[in-house]
């Protein structure tokens, strides 16, 4: 049947009268891949020990709830056991081994207009977080937020504290701020490192009233409705040498510096490609459309300098911009159409996500997925050639069911395997948010699948060990089986041990005298669902007994 360790079994011959315990030593997933590896914007997702999928069958599980009004998620740089959720009122909380901590990794309300304050607008608050590439030495993370009095928003960088779960809240300085006046509204707020040239990326808003009425979008001396690019290894942040606009690209001064691409109305949420995709820096972008048309733009890496996506000229694809009366050129320098548009009034606000380019589900890679925060569809598309193609709807596939929903998406977060997670704000108000991840369905998976750590003899007395599942998947796996074929793995496969932990001493109750036998471990959640238990080189499914386990 299946090749040693690669699809899950271990075939070996007993010697007559000998105890299996000592002959059957199995590292599958190994549990060290948890550790966190070296820092830094040189590596990928981190995939050791994580098994593989076929297919593209999803679903949701439900990380965390109770969270108030969730805005983001992330997590830093090679840590594999915590997720940082950031909330509007200016808290950030931990999600660590799976479990949602008690106590906040930063909380700053003092610094921060956000709802319910009195005269905040609901898109004020603490709006975007990011990890320095190089956190796990200098731990250093930065944030966005609307000031208390909300006449600016402010990057602001923090360290953390002698305890790795909490932040210094004294050790604030302040990066960057824009002037906000006259509007609580499109404030932008992603920000992130680029996953090659480490520099922090920037995202802003128009400054809000229809139709960008004072221009911002399009000037290049008002550092709104951009992305900004900025060097902060050292602060004050300096410039780099190539942003477009920089002193040495643009002698007469006509651009401000930090000014990377223009023409953006409220990007609520952009994402780079990342690391693993054939363009790491080609960025994705979702713009906040006025009553018209929502859009998903796209510039790949080596064109997003000085790239225009078209606000207030354009609203989607469509020039002039149908929500506004005015009636420009529609020619303008380095224009960016969108990959994708859609009408207003069947949503309201663009939720943009990330590429899929994680470890579980290889058929997936490439996939970008975004949504709507109104109506709570789940879409995703490929792109190839500069084009979108294969688009999907996930929403219905994705539903948790259970009596649980997602609702209103306020943003999409990736963990350092690169899987998904959706954040769920709920019913504006009821501050009942949630977290869930993209993962396959249950029955989908295997223990110690493709892609996992090969099958390896250890140490005499320690046994075998499999990937933890319910660590790594999400699934709420509650216990492993193991099973035994008498033979090379083309019959039957028969339980021979359960157990709630991911490991067994290997003492077969029945052990071999002299012929090959073949083992194999499957998760059970508490409904019964099983993972699979693997094909064999020819394709044929594996064949369990329904006797129950001892």
């Amino acid at each position: 049947m299946g090749r040693t360790g690669a699809r899950g079994t271990r075939h070996l011959r007993g010697m007559p009268g000998q105890a299996l315990g000592p002959l059957l030593l199995i590292a599958v997933g190994a549990l060290a891949a948890m550790a966190a590896p070296a820092p830094g914007f040189a590596a990928g997702p981190q995939c050791a020990g994580i098994s593989q999928t076929t297919g593209d069958e999803l679903t949701t599980v439900l990380i965390a709830s109770g969270l108030t009004r969730p805005i983001f998620l992330t997590s830093p740089p090679g840590d594999l056991g915590r997720l940082f959720v950031a909330q509007q009122d200016g808290s950030i909380r931990i999600i660590k081994n799976g479990v949602l901590q008690a106590g906040n990794f930063l909380s700053i309300p003092g610094e921060v207009r956000s709802p319910p304050d009195p005269g905040a607008g609901s898109e004020e608050g603490l709006l975007g977080m990011a990890f320095d590439p190089n956190y796990a030495v200098n731990g250093r993370f930065y944030i966005y937020h609307t000031i208390p009095d909300g006449s600016a928003n402010v990057v602001a960088r923090y360290t953390r504290s002698a305890d790795p779960d909490v932040a210094d809240p004294n050790s604030r300085e302040e990066v960057i701020s824009f002037a906000h006046i006259g509007a609580n509204n499109h404030n932008g707020g992603m920000i992130a490192f680029g996953p090659q040239d480490g520099y922090l990326y920037i995202g802003t808003g128009d400054g809000g009233g229809g139709c960008d009425p004072n221009g911002r979008a399009q000037s290049l001396v008002s550092n709104l409705g951009k992305i900004l690019r900025i060097d902060v290894d050292e602060l004050p942040y300096t410039i780099p040498p190539d942003n477009p606009w920089a002193p040495a690209n643009d002698p007469g001064g006509a651009g401000n510096d930090e000014i990377w691409s223009i023409g953006l109305r409220n990007p609520w949420r952009w994402s780079f490609a990342g690391l693993g995709a054939p363009d790491p820096h080609a960025i994705f972008i979702g713009d906040v459309g006025q009553a018209a048309l929502e859009e998903v733009s796209y510039s790949p890496g080596v064109s997003g300098a000085a790239a225009n996506y078209g606000w207030d000229i354009y609203e989607g694809a469509t020039c002039p911009a149908p929500s506004c009366t005015a009636m420009p050129s529609c020619t303008l320098t380095n224009y960016v159409a969108p990959l994708v548009d859609y009408p207003t009034n069947s949503g309201c606000v663009v939720t943009g996500g990330y590429v899929y380019h994680g470890c579980r589900m290889p058929d997936l890679h490439g996939r970008y997925f975004y949504s709507d925060y109104c109506n709570g569809f789940i879409k995703s598309f490929r792109v190839v050639g500069g084009e979108d193609v294969d688009p999907l709807d996930h929403t219905v596939q994705l539903a948790p069911g259970g009596g649980l929903a997602i609702l209103n998406i306020t943003s999409y977060g990736v963990d350092e395997r690169g899987e998904i997670y959706i954040v769920d704000y709920d019913t504006f108000g009821s501050l009942i948010g949630e977290i869930y991840k993209i993962v396959p369905v249950l029955p989908n998976l295997e223990v110690s699948g493709r892609g996992a750590e090969p099958l390896a003899a250890g140490t005499a007395g320690t046994g075998w060990t499999w990937e933890d599942l319910k660590a790594t998947s999400s699934h709420p796996i509650t216990t492993y089986r193991v099973y035994r074929h008498d033979g090379n793995g083309d019959g039957i496969f028969s339980c021979v041990h359960q157990t709630t932990t991911t490991s067994w001493d290997g003492n077969d109750p029945d052990p071999p005298l002299g012929q090959v036998r073949s083992y194999l471990v499957t998760a059970v959640n508490a409904a019964g669902t099983a993972t699979s238990p693997g094909t064999g080189s020819d394709g044929t499914p594996r064949q369990l007994a329904a006797t129950a386990c001892p």
